[in-house]
């Protein structure tokens, strides 16, 4: 399964603190049902099937499908220079 850095989960809980959504949402990865290129959102809560993987506070929601193409990868971040962004 993947699991995130710790700069990773800071921008997770980042997001989510500035969006209107709960402060339990997470970000999810799915995979676009067109282009089954990776896509990743905001989301109140975890799908059915989705997996979720917890870290310092943030939860990343990770659908089936991602987590078969994400097995045994972390979802790093860097946070500066701003603006912070994830790296594959």
């Amino acid at each position: 399964m993947v699991n995130l850095s710790n700069d990773a989960a800071g921008l997770i809980r980042n997001l989510v603190s500035d969006s209107d959504l709960p402060e339990s949402a997470g970000l999810r990865l799915a995979t676009d049902d067109d282009t089954h290129a990776l896509a990743m959102n905001l989301e109140a809560e975890p799908r059915q099937d989705d997996v979720v993987v917890e870290h310092e506070g943030a939860a990343l929601y990770v659908s089936p499908v991602a987590g078969a193409r994400l097995e045994d990868l972390t979802l790093q971040a860097q946070l500066e220079p701003r603006p912070a962004f994830f790296l594959d």
